[in-house]
């Protein structure tokens, strides 16, 4: 599942969401520094949940592929760019009605592949070349390994009038002499969620670095503070912790990192 651009994320983005694999494609160059590998990289934190997937997505089908065809039409697998699925939508829980019925996946670390006559529940985005795909990151499975995902989208829609929302996240420690995050949670970290009518609530990370409350549907920003550490959002994070906004049902699942002062 997969990808977000710089900047601030306000309304427009909420209504005009895009795909991990966008930001997941630019950041392949680091990755590879990292893992020497041309695999899918995956924003933070992985996996996201379905609460804030699903309002970051164009649409959220359920549908069966029907055909296949890959482009160029070429035997050397090597040589191909992508491929378009035909797809059946058998129930559509966000978003208008795809255009030809098709959804497409690049041969690339975007890559999502799906098999004619199956059933997918499918998140899905614009990718960099306007095409509605999957996020290769995300909840998007095979319908039959997708029950946890789909009483998850359930419970979204049965909050949506006034049921408020979530945020949660993770303030994570650096690998020495480096930017990267490691496996280790920084504790006792306050971290300050404000709102837009002036309602500021301040939280404590746990031994984990763990954070979450709920709060009513709005407009936030969420920021660390400490006396020994720089929190800062985490570069490769799913979402940016910056001006976003939060339906009724919604998360926010953010990565910051404590840099020592």
């Amino acid at each position: 599942m997969l990808q977000r651009g710089p900047g601030l994320w306000g309304m427009n983005e909420m209504r005009k969401p895009m795909s991990r694999g966008v930001l997941a494609a630019a950041a392949i160059s680091v990755s590879a520094l990292i893992a020497g590998s041309a695999q899918a990289y995956c924003l933070q934190p992985q996996p996201v949940r379905v609460c804030t997937e699903f309002f970051h997505s164009e649409n959220v089908v359920v549908a069966k592929i029907l055909a296949v065809r890959k482009i160029p039409d070429t035997p050397d697998p090597n040589n191909v760019e992508g491929w378009f699925y035909k797809i059946a939508v058998s129930k559509s829980y966000r978003g208008e009605k795809l255009a030809n019925d098709e959804i497409y996946t690049g041969n690339d670390e975007t890559k999502f592949t799906m098999e004619v006559g199956k059933s997918y529940l499918l998140f899905i985005n614009k990718n960099q070349q306007s095409r509605p795909a999957p996020d290769a990151c995300g909840n998007s499975s095979e319908l039959s390994q997708a029950d946890k995902s789909i009483a998850a989208i359930d419970q979204v829609l049965k909050a949506s009038a006034g049921g408020g929302a979530d945020i949660a996240g993770r303030v994570m420690l650096p690998l020495p002499g480096s930017q990267a995050i490691s496996d280790s949670g920084a504790p006792a970290i306050p971290v300050t969620v404000q709102n837009y009518v002036g309602r500021d609530q301040t939280i404590t990370t746990d031994q984990q670095g763990n954070f979450s409350i709920h709060v009513p549907a709005g407009h936030y920003t969420v920021v660390g503070m400490s006396e020994f550490w720089n929190v800062v959002p985490y570069s490769l994070a799913y979402m940016k912790p910056t001006d976003f906004e939060l339906p009724d049902g919604s998360c926010a699942d953010l990565v910051f990192l404590a840099q020592p002062k």
